[in-house]
């Protein structure tokens, strides 16, 4: 029986058509998905994903999101959130959790009625197929942990839906601010409440194969993206890190051949990475210190 998949895009519509027909491509139509997409109102109407999207769940953007919390009695949770002024937990997580709380109110009849879900943000670039799921597991890209767990994209049967987007009572509790982990951030909040709920031995971390972009004209709450791709126009990298690793993990899959004629300017560019970084060590201390955050330490 062909199991239902439902992907959530979930936070600000950036990344732009490049980014979202790489979606189309290798996660929408190979799972024939719906997809369902969780934003402000001031999408535009004309964007591919407005037209695709088979659900539309818009809400009001609020200037100061604490508001949220204040409105729907969040009070412990507020103070839970201080504790991450500096790590973009207040900044960025506060809005991306309080839009869990929306789709958990709203949305959980249709979302119950899928076998699986796919929740991820708009500004996932994709290199590779999305792989199938199973009834147990919760699937989460490799990396980019920041002493936590990835928070960006998850991928789990509709059972586990109620609690994955429950993180606004679980910071509510008391005991959650008495518990704080050593550094709070939104990566280690996300991995505290997967323990509290039990469900983080059911996490399978899955092989990278996406990164994170920005367009012009994308806002951001944390961190800017400024990093280029040569010969790719208006598409720029948050954090370069992950395109390596996407690309490192397509070559271990795929022949240099497969790989150059399917994502040829992005293949040139890995290997122009790769090449860099290598070869860093030889080259004069200028350019030494061009290369683009030391992406390949672990490599």
């Amino acid at each position: 029986m062909d199991r239902k998949y439902l992907v959530i895009l979930a936070g600000s519509p950036r990344g732009g058509e490049k980014t979202w027909e790489s979606l189309y491509r290798y996660v929408i139509k190979p799972l024939d998905a719906d997809l369902a997409i969780c934003c402000g109102k001031n999408i535009s109407k004309d964007s591919s994903l407005y037209l695709n999207a088979k659900y539309k769940w818009l809400f009001d953007e609020y200037e100061d999101w604490i508001e949220y919390y204040r409105k729907n009695k969040y009070l412990n949770a507020i103070e839970y959130l201080k504790n991450g002024l500096n790590s973009g937990l207040f900044n960025s997580g506060s809005v991306h959790f309080a839009i869990k709380d929306i789709i958990l109110k709203n949305y959980i009849n249709t979302i119950e009625e899928y076998d699986y879900i796919i929740y991820t943000r708009f500004d996932q670039f994709y290199l590779d197929f999305h792989p199938r799921l199973n009834e147990e597991n919760i699937f989460i890209p490799e990396g980019q942990d920041y002493f936590g767990i990835c928070d960006r994209h998850a991928a789990f049967p509709s059972k586990y839906a109620k609690q994955f987007l429950d993180i606004c009572e679980f910071i509510n509790r008391k005991q959650s601010s008495k518990n704080l982990p050593d550094y709070l951030n939104c990566e280690t909040a996300y991995l505290s409440h997967l323990e509290y709920l039990n469900l983080y031995k059911n996490v399978k971390r899955m092989k990278r194969f996406q990164f994170t972009t920005s367009t012009k004209g994308d806002t951001t709450r944390w961190r800017i993206a400024i990093y280029k791709l040569w010969l790719v126009k208006n598409i720029k990298l948050k954090y370069p890190e992950e395109f390596y690793d996407s690309f490192f993990n397509r070559t271990l899959k795929y022949s240099f051949f497969k790989n150059f004629m399917t994502h040829p300017i992005l293949y040139i560019n890995y290997l122009f990475l790769k090449f860099r970084a290598k070869f860093a060590k030889y080259f004069p201390t200028k350019i030494r210190e061009y290369t683009i955050e030391n992406i390949l330490k672990e490599n």
